[in-house]
């Protein structure tokens, strides 16, 4: 099987849920890991397409995984206490989280860009942050862990994140975050450098 920091990571956070959906499983490797150790009891593979579900089932075989082809909830009519959405844009989630369930389940979201674009989004939508974690597995990827609820988020809350700027293991990540603005800023029109200048400034306050 196929190991990365991100996906060890995302599957150790699944401890202590019961039944976890897994959208845009892929390869399955998440709720593979997660069902080896036992951390979750059963998982929920869900894929927009046949082929890479085709795959996650030859990866998961012998587990208890329900398999189902949906574009994001959409299809999804199993329960489930924890959803898993990552290793995508953050706009694809946000349109993919447009038609989360109602209840009190959880979501990890993982989006490979614009961490600010789905915090913003989770904000306005009425859903909470309640812890965010950092892996580096050749690039920084931060995981959101999410539920219903209201939250109020300032502009540093929104890019450094309201939890994640209180963990030191996050510094390194602003840093790099800092580097890129100050190389791309020259380049950028007018409009733009006044983003990436609050920007900057934020990730250099840090």
């Amino acid at each position: 099987m196929a190991r990365s920091k991100r996906i060890e990571y995302l599957a150790q956070l699944t401890t202590g849920y019961d039944r976890v959906l897994d959208i845009g499983t892929d390869h399955g490797f998440v709720l593979a890991i997660a069902l080896e150790n036992k951390w979750i009891k059963s998982g929920i593979a869900s894929d927009l397409r046949e082929k890479p579900l085709n795959q996650a089932r030859k990866n998961l075989k012998g587990y208890s995984v329900e398999y189902i082809i949906s574009d994001g909830f959409k299809d999804i009519k199993s329960d489930f206490d924890l959803a898993i959405i990552a290793g995508m844009g953050a706009y694809l989630i946000t349109e993919i989280m447009d038609n989360a369930p109602q209840g009190n389940q959880t979501y990890l979201l993982q989006a490979n860009d614009k961490i600010e674009v789905l915090r913003q989004y989770l904000m306005e939508q009425g859903f909470k942050i309640i812890d965010e974690y950092i892996v580096e597995d050749k690039f920084y990827y931060v995981i959101l862990k999410v539920i219903r609820g209201d939250m109020s988020l300032l502009d540093e809350d929104i890019y450094l994140g309201p939890i994640l700027k209180n963990k030191t293991e996050a510094l390194p990540y602003y840093a790099k975050k800092a580097r890129q603005i100050e190389k791309i800023l020259p380049h950028a029109d007018q409009n733009r450098q006044e983003i990436l200048k609050k920007m900057l400034k934020i990730y250099k306050n840090i």
